[in-house]
């Protein structure tokens, strides 16, 4: 079967455009999802499917392509194509990915020739870089070479080529929709109508759930691990018992495909959606409680509040509604946001809820009033960092328009747009006194800036490749940065001179920060350590370890006694700065991508890569 231009997939979210091509096994097309974003999508070719030396074996290549594209999503990296969706159509697995416009690196040396050294070195280290992160997910690229390297802004990007991965370690299948139990130690993962549980701890499997008769597509465990929950296509909602596997009830009474479900915290409820209605349930009589009506289109995601009285869903209709949960009663509908929802987060105490849009707008609301607190918006591409000036009153972002913005924190009005990076701003930090701000960007260059004026001071130079983070000392006299060279910068804020070059790590420096006294600096690596430094010597103090993936965030405790360290394990980890020993281990949703404690150091926040943020409290 060859899809012509105009059909759509996956219940209307992709409409093909063309065919893009053929390889051995595969076929890619050319798609729109909803919101007019261009991707590739792939699949098997019908031709080899039906093949007399496969023909037996179709299930197994089906299931074999969706294994590798799950895993492939898995791999998260700035110079690996990312997987979007995985989904089957027609009995034949597909699998998104984002849509690299542009040249292939055998077109750009055919067109200027021999490539300058330093070019082609900065070439082969992005790509081995990628490989690097694939080989530890056990995949391995049979087809590595230049025409299957997308540039992107000159960058390689490695090619997902299903075709040509092969399996090097006995990896469980897990494919499509995830969840992880709360503690951590089970994953539920979805093909088609199937469930799958794992040993989180081990990769083994466990057991299937059958029961569904159609695509399941939302699975979630209850907060004590006892229930998982699953929505279906075939319009229900079964609650399975994990122990045992089997089902305890089926919970009818959708008229439509049920795309979402959540567990409020305390069990005994749980919400589900279906297009543009949700529905309570009482878990353990299996009854409807209430039915929430007044989303004009796709519900695509539910969240309850810490203590489980509000409950928030947010919809394609650009809309949030808060419910109360005890009467089933729209309490607000909150409205603003000019494109689809990304995220819904609750703050700790209930009081607040934070919005973010692909309309590139975070808003934040007040739960009491539902009104709007702020908005900010004004860059035109994504935005890659925030931070809040010492006393509160000004918030500076780094976007990848190339611009730093410097807004008025409780208006949320602009004060200043800065520009003079010639790549995106991927790094911005405020000193203690406020007088200035730095930026770091992917032209390899932090700026300095007069955070009064708007005025830019020095381009501190030597990097050779993007700048990751950045920190003032609290004393203001230095800046750090840490980049993609594996080195930590030190700078003279006064003089703009490089006091130091630190090295050691043997990956990307994705984090840097000061301890409060300024003698000591973090950092945080893509080699999966968090080294500490003597700032005054430049000598390295410790190496710590313990994470299984990428260190993306590093933060110390305002007395310094502490130190959190964020990662792609999805975990926050506290250590001791006396001893250099870990003391906890926190989890996470997803992969962390920046920790904050509270000026007291009894506040602990984490945030992941989807948009959750979580907030512990010192006991």
């Amino acid at each position: 079967m060859v899809w012509n231009p105009g059909q759509q997939l996956f219940g209307g979210r992709y409409i093909i455009q063309k065919k893009l091509g053929e390889g051995g096994v595969g076929i890619t097309y050319l798609a729109q999802n909803r919101r007019s974003e261009l991707r590739v999508i792939k699949t098997l070719r019908e031709q080899i499917l039906n093949h007399p030396a496969w023909i037996t074996k179709q299930d197994k290549l089906r299931q074999d392509f969706r294994d590798e594209a799950l895993r492939l999503a898995l791999c998260h990296h700035p110079h690996i194509v990312q997987v979007e969706n995985v989904f089957d159509e027609d009995n034949l697995p597909c699998m998104v990915m984002e849509y690299i416009p542009g040249e292939d690196l055998a077109e750009k040396i055919t067109e200027a020739g021999a490539l300058p050294e330093v070019e082609a070195l900065q070439y082969i280290q992005q790509i081995g870089d990628a490989l690097t992160l694939v080989h530890e997910k056990g995949l391995l690229h049979r087809d590595l070479k230049p025409s299957n390297i997308m540039l992107r802004a000159g960058k390689p990007e490695a090619p997902h080529t299903p075709p040509s991965w092969e399996c090097v370690h006995d990896i469980p299948v897990i494919s499509g929709t995830i969840a992880l139990s709360p503690k951590g130690d089970m994953l539920a993962s979805v093909a088609d109508s199937v469930i799958y549980l794992f040993s989180a701890t081990t990769g083994k499997f466990i057991r299937t759930l059958t029961g569904h008769s159609d695509s399941v597509n939302s699975v979630a465990f209850s907060s004590d691990g006892r229930f998982l929950s699953s929505s279906s296509s075939d319009d229900t909602i079964k609650l399975w018992n994990i122990a045992t596997g089997k089902e305890i009830h089926t919970f009818s009474g959708h008229s439509d495909s049920v795309y979402s479900v959540a567990f409020s915290g305390d069990v005994p409820f749980f919400a589900s959606d279906s297009y543009n209605n949700i529905k309570l349930w009482n878990v353990l009589t299996g009854k409807e409680i209430h039915t929430f009506s007044g989303h004009s289109d796709l519900v695509n995601s539910l969240a309850f509040s810490s203590d489980g009285k509000i409950l928030a869903s947010r919809s394609e209709d650009d809309t949030i509604k808060l419910w109360n949960v005890l009467t089933g009663k729209e309490i607000f509908t909150l409205t603003g946001h000019s494109d689809v929802l990304d995220s819904l987060a609750f703050s700790h105490d209930g009081q607040f809820l934070a919005s973010r849009s692909e309309d590139d707008t975070i808003k934040v609301w007040n739960l009491a009033t539902g009104k709007e607190i702020s908005t900010f918006n004004g860059h035109s591409d994504s935005v890659n960092s925030l931070a809040f000036s010492s006393d509160g009153q000004f918030l500076a972002s780094g976007s990848e328009d190339k611009t730093i913005k410097l807004w008025n924190a409780a208006t949320g009005k602009e004060i200043f747009t800065l520009t003079g990076h010639s790549s995106w701003v991927r790094s911005v930090a405020f000193s203690r006194d406020g007088q200035f701000f730095a930026s770091g960007s992917e032209d390899k260059t932090i700026k300095l800036w007069n955070a009064a004026t708007g005025k830019e001071i020095f381009t501190l130079t030597g990097h050779n490749y993007s700048i990751r983070s950045i920190a003032f000392s609290s004393d203001g006299q230095f800046l750090a940065s840490g980049s993609e060279d594996k080195t930590i910068k030190l700078w003279n804020v006064a003089t703009g001179k490089e006091i130091y070059t630190l090295t050691g790590h043997s990956s990307w420096v994705r984090s840097v920060a000061f301890s409060s006294d300024g003698l000591m600096l973090a950092s945080g690596s893509d080699d999966k350590t968090i080294k500490l430094w003597n700032v005054t010597t430049g000598k390295k103090i410790h190496t710590l370890t313990g994470h299984s993936s990428y260190v993306r965030s590093v933060a110390f405790s305002s007395n310094g006694q502490f130190l959190a360290t964020g990662s792609s394990d999805k975990t926050i980890k506290l250590w001791s700065m006396t001893t250099g020993k870990e003391i906890h281990t926190l989890s996470h949703f997803d992969s962390v991508s920046a920790v904050a404690f509270s000026p007291d150091g009894g506040w602990l926040a984490a945030g992941d890569q989807e948009g959750n943020i979580k907030i512990w409290r010192r006991c």
